[in-house]
Order: structure tokens, then C-alpha cells, then sequence
């Protein structure tokens, strides 16, 4: 079979054989498949602006999409270029955008009776990228934008926060400041205000960090306002996980959150971020069945699922009435740490599959060790601390499955 020739940008391949993108140490960064699509119509036609038009007639054939898909996608091809690729690739404001790199696809040494044409070809070269750098800093303020600090900054900041552990309270430190100064300069920055208002919410999800209402506020606030700003499908997504776990009843609205995992779904079906969190708020508002295809989904699109996606399927399979399936999704994630630190609500969900499932000594062994660790120890308690599970033929799932491990009511 013939493949594409694999097309070499800046530090950077497109391996168009393997279908990924190569950084200079030939290591993959990670593209979905959209975005992966979007980057090969730059690539096929680097050097040239490509309109908006073109790319999304070029990635979604006979679909209609928004903006807001093809502009995520060209998050997230920034976002797998990195630092070192930050001048790459630019944005024409209003027309569309243009990859910039070496103009080469061709694999293996040029032939011997071409150097001497190359030779006085570079030179020629060189002399017109400098007529054409004085061009475009002459150029009109609308015309052709190269990424700025601000996006360097944000590109910085989302490294810091990808790995979201509570033990790098000082990565979120310096995340914040980075986007601060971002919004500072530029008030309109969708992306920056996105990953500021993450920052806080993850104050408020590590206990150690001691995060409260004042940060749970201001983490709403600011991803609302990245919302209204068009920021894609990212803030859409944090919201409805902000709607769904907030620890403060005030704050909590899985209805709200349902819509708004919707939306961020309806921007980006392929995502399985998004439909994890979809799935997650459709099991916590009582509709476990479509959870559980929801959640199928986003593990088809993840070959090594995070653990939480693992905790959502687990949820959905329970509350759908399949707890061996639960338990299986489940089972690998249980541990030693599982009550003693943040991930006590699965240790719970755990229990209560195998009960159901009927592997009672096990399940009973479960709620022991719980009972060493947590604060809850009835299934009155536990109740209480399933609050945001608005579903109550949901949470008396849970809480029998609880009860028949042996767990006092």
C-alpha cells in the first residue's frame, strides 16, 4: 500500500504513515483525530493561508460544525507543538491560518548533482525570507498575526496544569501568576481565563490546599466568563465538572451541568473528556443507560483511559443495573489509598458492585477498610456525602449495595 509522504515542518514531522505528529527526538504528541485532520490540510499547504472554510470543508465532509470546533482544534495542535512551536503556526484575524516551516516532504538526502543548485537556491532563499519579514512587520495591524506572548504563556501555564496532583501545589502557583499577567494585558482571552479559573477549582479539590466558597466563586466566574468570551469546548466542560462536585450545595447544579456537558459534546464529539464528563452528569441526573453509551464512547476513543474516565464507567454500570461490569471497571483502581485520600467516592461505588454482584466477603472487606479511614460510618453517612447525586433511585442503589456488605444504616 502507498502512504503519504510524511511532511516536515519546523522541528517537527507529520508522520503520515502512522497517522501522528513527531516532535525532532521522534516522539508522538498527541493529537485526536480532528485535530490531527486540521494540522495535515496546514501541513499539505504550509507556507499558504488556508480559510476557515476550507479547513472545516476538509475535516468535517457534509457536517455542519461551528467555529468553536476548528478553533478547538487548533488549541490543541498548539497545545501538542509546545513551546518550541509557538511561531509556527499563525492566525490570519477573520480569513483563517497558516502553518510556517521548512518546505519539505521528501524523505532521505537530496541527489549529488543538486547540491550546487541548492547551494545558490539557499542563498536566494535567505534573501527573500528577509524581504518577506520586513513585509509583514510593514503589514497592516489586521493582517497576518504570529503568536504572541500571551499564547506562549497560556501553552506554559495548561503544561503545568495537565497532571492536576495535589502533591504540585507550586505548578498551580505559578500557572496562576502566568495567567494573570495574561488576562492583565488582554482581557479577551478565552483560554486564559479558562485555565485561571481551573486553578482555583483544583485549589478546591485538593482539601490540602484549602480552597473554599471564595475560590469556588471565583473558579465560576471565570470560566463563565471564558464561556461568554467563545472559548470552545474546554470551558463548557469544566463547568458542568464544577456544577457536578462542587463541595458547596449552593454552587452545585447537575441540571445546569448536564446541559453544559452537552454543549461542550456538541463542539467536540470527539473528545472523551467531554463525554466522560457527559456521561458522569447524566448518571448523576438519573440516566444511567444512555451513561453507559456515553461513556462506551469515550473509552473507544482513549487506548489508555485516566483513571476517572475508569470511576465514570464504573458509576454508569452500576446505577444501569450491570454491577459485575461496575466492579470490573472498578476493581483495578482500589488500593490502599483509595479511602485515605481523594478517591473515597469510587471506593464506596466499589463496595456496592460487589455486593450487588454478589461477592459479599469481598465487598465486606471493602466497607472494613473504609470504615478505618472515613469519617462515614453508617449508610446514613455515606448518603449525606453523596449529596450530588440527584438521582435517589440512583443513591438507593449505592446505599443497598452497602448495606447488604454489612455497613451499619
Amino acid at each position: 500500500m502507498d502512504y503519504p509522504r510524511s511532511i516536515h515542518f519546523g522541528e517537527f514531522v507529520l508522520n503520515r504513515r502512522r497517522g501522528c505528529l513527531q516532535d525532532g527526538a521522534g516522539m508522538e504528541r498527541l493529537l485526536r483525530p480532528k485535530s490531527y485532520r486540521v494540522l495535515e490540510v496546514l501541513a499539505e499547504r504550509r507556507g499558504q493561508l488556508v480559510s476557515k472554510d476550507d479547513l472545516v470543508q476538509a475535516t468535517w465532509p457534509d457536517v455542519f460544525v461551528s467555529d468553536d470546533s476548528l478553533a478547538q482544534c487548533v488549541s490543541d495542535i498548539r497545545r501538542a507543538l509546545g513551546p518550541e512551536g509557538t511561531n509556527l503556526l499563525r492566525t490570519v484575524p477573520r480569513r483563517g491560518y497558516l502553518l510556517v516551516g521548512q518546505d519539505s516532504d521528501a524523505e532521505g538526502p537530496a541527489p549529488a548533482g543538486r547540491k550546487h543548485w541548492m547551494v545558490w537556491a539557499s542563498g536566494l532563499s535567505a534573501a527573500l525570507i528577509v524581504a518577506m519579514t520586513i513585509l509583514w512587520w510593514t503589514q497592516p495591524r489586521d493582517g497576518l498575526v504570529a503568536p504572541d506572548l500571551a499564547d506562549q504563556a497560556v501553552v506554559k501555564a495548561d503544561a503545568l496544569l495537565e497532571a492536576r496532583d495535589w502533591r504540585r501545589r507550586g505548578d498551580n502557583e505559578q500557572a496562576r501568576e502566568l495567567l494573570e499577567a495574561v488576562v492583565a494585558e488582554d482581557a479577551g482571552h478565552a483560554g486564559a481565563w479558562s485555565s485561571l479559573g481551573l486553578t482555583y477549582w483544583l485549589e478546591v479539590q485538593h482539601l490540602a490546599w484549602g480552597g473554599g466558597r471564595r475560590e469556588m466563586g471565583r473558579a465560576l466566574e471565570m470560566v463563565e466568563r471564558a464561556v461568554a468570551l467563545g472559548g470552545g469546548a474546554r470551558p463548557h466542560r469544566l463547568l458542568a465538572e464544577m456544577r457536578l462536585l462542587s463541595p458547596f450545595p449552593e454552587m452545585r447544579s447537575p441540571v445546569d451541568a448536564l446541559a453544559n456537558a452537552r454543549a461542550a459534546v456538541t463542539i467536540d464529539p470527539e473528545d472523551a473528556d467531554n463525554l466522560a464528563v457527559l456521561a458522569q452528569a447524566l448518571a448523576l441526573t438519573g440516566r444511567s443507560d444512555e451513561a453507559v453509551l456515553t461513556i462506551q464512547q469515550a473509552l473507544r476513543l482513549s487506548p489508555k483511559p485516566p483513571e476517572w474516565h475508569r470511576q465514570v464507567a464504573g458509576l454508569s454500570y452500576l446505577l444501569a443495573g450491570e454491577p459485575a461490569r461496575a466492579a470490573e471497571e472498578l476493581g483495578p483502581l482500589y488500593g490502599a489509598g483509595t479511602f485515605a485520600h481523594a478517591r473515597w467516592w469510587p471506593g464506596w461505588l466499589f463496595a456496592a458492585s460487589l455486593a450487588h454482584a454478589g461477592r459479599l466477603e469481598e465487598a465486606a472487606r471493602v466497607v472494613t477498610a473504609a470504615l478505618g479511614h472515613r469519617p462515614e460510618q453508617t449508610v446514613a453517612g455515606v448518603a449525606q456525602s453523596f449529596d450530588g447525586l440527584a438521582d435517589e433511585s440512583g443513591l438507593a442503589i449505592l446505599l443497598e449495595g452497602l448495606r447488604l456488605a454489612g455497613m451499619p444504616g
